[in-house]
């Protein structure tokens, strides 16, 4: 299936793997790279809705086409970025990427396994695309952890580039999706006044906001995290395609449908990485992707079952950028704690962050019931 080429494609970056190395050892401060992130996150912010509404104007494709040649530019840039303004525009170049492909891949399957009357089947294979690119993670990740030995940190960043390149050329095989079209497609305001406030939309918020608005921090800084519990660089490709094969068997494990039972793993692992040994603290980053790998495909399910069809891609980036407006909220507290305290105990804020965010789902759980 070309789709599963493709994510499996995009996601064959050794880069990721020495990603924060590589950054520290272009002069970029765990501050700096805080800012990066918050600078990708606004980018988001301000694109995905007009990204959207683009997209369901005008097809898929060239959006997914557009999406990958912008991620395609910002390692471009990388590969010579010395100081923070070129990693901020790698990071600009990112998000503009990231605004594009934002609910415009997953409209495009869901759409096209519609027009042949199996969209009952989008989860399913939801989850077979997301397996393919977690296994080829990992595998980049065993590339990326061997090559450290012998190569500079820069060849990850050139491999991945060329790879970016392939899967820039892989996108143009695609074909456009017919989609449902009563009449006009939607603008934003037909489709804000559609869309009446109802607990279904605010327990996706829920759901969505509690992974989306903490695990961004998980992947980004548990290689300064393991580092800081002594653990050698030399193993970090073993642990992340250990990372990636817990991912993988969450996203197979759809029959264990209890949102609140992977939550609360989820938040305990969480809380548990601020007073973990290293070893202990591999297991529980390890269940944190396990809980992720679950919960991704399902949420993405719930948002294409519930969306508008002349506005998929708009309702999906619509609920893309609450979650980046957490983000950025999360980014702001895991600053605070890691300069008043620690690295460590940042995962205990992530966790509390998370903990409210299911006391809101049960609570609007109950109140419809």
């Amino acid at each position: 299936m070309l789709w599963i080429l493709i994510e499996a494609s995009s996601s064959f970056i050794p880069a990721y793997v020495i990603e924060r190395f590589y950054w520290e050892d272009r002069g970029m401060s765990i501050a700096e790279v805080v800012i990066a992130e918050i600078v990708f996150a606004w980018v988001m912010l301000i694109g995905e809705v007009p990204f959207g509404l683009l997209s369901d104007r005008w097809g898929r494709k060239p959006f997914i086409l557009a999406g990958f040649v912008c991620e395609w530019l910002s390692f471009t840039v990388l590969l010579e970025a010395y100081s923070l303004p070129a990693f901020l525009l790698a990071m600009v170049l990112a998000g503009i990427g990231g605004a594009a492909l934002s609910g415009a891949l997953e409209a495009h399957v869901y759409e096209t396994l519609r027009m042949q009357r199996i969209e009952e089947r989008f989860e399913t294979v939801w989850r077979l695309i997301s397996i393919g690119g977690l296994l080829t993670s990992g595998l980049a990740a065993l590339v990326g952890s061997y090559a450290v030995r012998s190569v500079d940190l820069i060849w990850h960043y050139h491999v991945s580039w060329w790879v970016l390149l392939g899967t820039v050329l892989l996108t143009f095989f695609l074909k456009e999706a017919a989609r449902e079209q009563d009449g006009e497609t939607s603008s934003l305001k037909t489709l804000l006044n559609g869309i009446s406030f109802r607990r279904v939309y605010v327990r996706i918020l829920c759901l969505v906001l509690l992974y989306g608005a903490t695990i961004d921090f998980v992947d980004e800084f548990w290689q300064l995290y393991l580092r800081d519990q002594t653990i050698p660089m030399v193993h970090f490709g073993f642990v992340f395609v250990l990372f990636q094969i817990m991912q993988a068997i969450g996203a197979s494990l759809s029959r264990f449908r209890s949102p609140v039972g992977w939550a609360m793993i989820y938040i305990v692992c969480l809380a548990g990485l601020s007073v973990a040994s290293p070893l202990v603290s591999i297991g529980l980053l390890g269940m944190l992707y396990l809980c992720y790998g679950w919960a991704e495909p399902y949420v993405t399910t719930v948002i294409q079952e519930v969306a508008p069809p002349n506005g998929r891609a708009t309702f999906t980036s619509l609920i893309s950028v609450i979650e980046r407006l957490a983000v950025l909220g999360t980014g702001t507290l895991f600053v605070f704690v890691e300069r008043v305290f620690s690295l460590q105990m940042t995962y205990a804020a992530l966790g509390l962050v998370s903990l409210m965010l299911l006391l809101l789902y049960s609570v609007t759980r109950m109140r419809q019931n």
